[in-house]
């Protein structure tokens, strides 16, 4: 199967009359040029297929703004809260591309944190499922500013509905229609995650969430006319930035999942070539692929037809998907590729896939860049690097090390315009050349690749002065412990006897009950693994949870909740 990058597909065709200027520009030429073609597809609440062709989108996208701007919000600040859905992206285009900025925020966060985003933000006023309208009006005590409220997918009485502003704006043909756009002004707030600290507001301009689907556009390769499945949450700028603007801006058609508990269900249904998701969800795929063929007690016939399948490869024959077709039904057939982003891929999960027929990419990015950064699109060869940047972007990396590790640093059209009104935060991340600091370490090698070694504000500093990188160490633990479903190492305090002191502790949470009471074996593995680390990395203290760390929307376990001190009752290495 041959690869190329959209931006090779469509130099001739979408592309012929230059990069996408803006989302809404955008929009027009796909509008024009393929104004039929499918592009966003969902199931209803009875299970129908709903179908959005690019003229489709277009005139609702029109529609929608012409509407919100009779509702008084030209200019405001207006939240989207809901669950996955195309109106969802329909929204976000509309909003950001010329009624005013729109502020994503994730539906399931607590409601003390949910009022002091909306509150951040100046939320003027909220798009939710009808479900959350009694929650939103609680949220109206605490944020004086937002004032209206309305439901994205059915009628609540006395409030206005989305079907019922749209209707209203596809009789109008005034400001919104013929607005001319400052690529220049705000156009998105996101929040950064808030992992390690408080959650901060990046401030995208029409212009920067643009290049960063152009970025996208020159780094992700891809087959040709595929189909993909959005499944990460529309509040994190991976899912709509760079997944799904980018497949809208390519042709492509991107079935949406509303709900992470529909995944496996809705993969039999839609089918889809492509998926982008976090590593966690790519382990788990492989994890129960293996465990399907081991009770199947086919494990030596697998192998037998992976040796095959690779000798036919090696002389351009691909007949993985037939070989195989048995492991692929729970995810519809044609998965033949996953791109993940979040942290670093399991080097076994990779081969382990692409024996299979899967390519896996890795990509990295950051909120504050659109969010991609880069991707690497060769995993398969090198699966610590994150690839090269993207064409569009210019990186370095400040104040190197002896190694070559320091503070990775990106400029480009796509690197946002400032914190939501925190000039101090904003000028603390700029350099005097207009780099943005990432906050992550790395080294870049002689081919120009991106090596991530881990987040500035989760280096553990030891007594002695040296620096360890939790990232790294984790990393170095999921590739020699296939059975650990998730791990965090962070520095603890240990009392041993009567005497405390400060450790590096790996929590590892381990689902399966049996694997997880052979704690012998598990301290023969973390030997094991200690032995590939410099002494003063290893881990001298082996926590085991019994349940899941909590984590983000977006699966990234939250570093600021990690316990300060061990339990006592797990492993001691020392």
């Amino acid at each position: 199967m041959k690869y190329k990058t959209e931006r090779e597909f469509h130099k001739n065709f979408l592309l012929k009359e230059g990069d996408y200027r803006s989302i809404r520009e955008m929009l027009g030429r796909i509008n024009r040029m393929i104004p039929q073609k499918v592009l966003l597809a969902e199931l209803d609440a009875g299970n129908n297929m709903v179908e959005y062709t690019a003229q489709n989108i277009y005139n609702e996208v029109m529609a929608l703004g012409e509407g919100l701007v009779a509702e008084g919000l030209k200019g405001a600040h207006i939240a989207i809260v809901s669950e996955n859905c195309c109106r969802y992206v329909i929204a976000d285009i509309s909003i950001s591309s010329g009624v005013g900025v729109v502020v994503p925020v994730d539906v399931n966060s607590p409601d003390n944190l949910m009022a002091t985003l909306l509150q951040k933000s100046d939320a003027d006023a909220v798009l939710c499922g009808a479900d959350l309208v009694e929650l939103m009006e609680q949220m109206q005590q605490c944020c004086p500013r937002l004032k209206k409220i309305i439901t994205l997918d059915r009628k609540v009485a006395g409030y206005p509905s989305y079907e019922e502003i749209v209707g209203k704006g596809k009789t109008l043909d005034g400001e919104y229609r013929n607005v001319e756009l400052d690529l220049d002004a705000p156009a998105k707030i996101l929040f950064t995650s808030g992992t390690t600290g408080a959650n901060k507001g990046v401030v995208l301009t029409n212009a920067n969430l643009a290049a960063n689907m152009v970025n996208c556009m020159d780094s992700i390769m891809t087959a040709g006319d595929t189909t993909s499945m959005s499944v990460l949450p529309m509040h994190h700028a991976t899912e709509i930035n760079t997944h799904i603007m980018t497949r809208i801006g390519s042709g492509r058609l991107t079935y949406v999942n509303g709900n992470m508990r529909n995944l496996m269900k809705n993969m039999k249904v839609f089918k889809p070539h492509l998926i982008t998701v976090v590593p966690m969800i790519a382990n788990a795929f492989y994890r129960n692929i293996q465990a399907g063929v081991k009770k199947a007690g086919m494990e030596e016939k697998l192998q037998k037809g992976i040796k095959l399948s690779n000798m036919l490869r090696k002389i351009g024959i691909d007949r993985t998907h037939k070989m195989f077709a048995d492991l692929f039904v729970p995810f519809g057939g044609n998965l033949n590729m996953i791109v993940c982003g979040g942290s670093m891929l399991n080097p076994v999960v990779i081969k382990g896939m692409n024996d299979l027929g899967v390519r896996m990419e890795n990509g990295y990015g950051i909120t504050e860049c659109g969010p991609l950064i880069s991707i690497n699109g060769d995993t398969l060869s090198e699966h610590l690097s994150v690839g090269k940047p993207c064409p569009g972007l210019q990186v370095k990396i400040a104040s190197p090390d002896a190694d070559g590790i320091g503070d990775l640093c990106v400029k480009g059209k796509s690197v946002f315009k400032e914190y939501y009104k925190d000039p101090e935060a904003t000028a603390a991340v700029f350099d005097e050349e207009g780099f943005f600091n990432t906050g992550d370490s790395a080294r870049i090698d002689s081919k120009g690749r991106i090596f991530l070694v881990g987040r500035k504000k989760n280096t553990i500093v030891l007594e002695n002065g040296k620096n360890v990188c939790p990232e790294e160490i984790e990393n170095v633990i999921e590739t020699n412990m296939g059975y650990a479903d998730e791990i965090a190492v962070y520095q603890a305090e240990l009392k041993v006897g009567n005497v405390s002191r400060s450790v590096i502790c790996a929590g590892i949470f381990i689902k399966d009950e049996q694997e997880r009471g052979n704690r012998r074996a598990i301290e023969a593995d973390m030997e094991r693994i200690n032995a590939l680390l410099p002494d003063y990395k290893r881990i001298e203290y082996v926590e085991l949870p019994l349940s899941e760390y909590r984590k983000t929307s977006s699966k990234k376990i939250i570093r600021k909740n990690l316990p300060q001190n061990c339990s006592g009752e797990g492993i001691l290495l020392m």
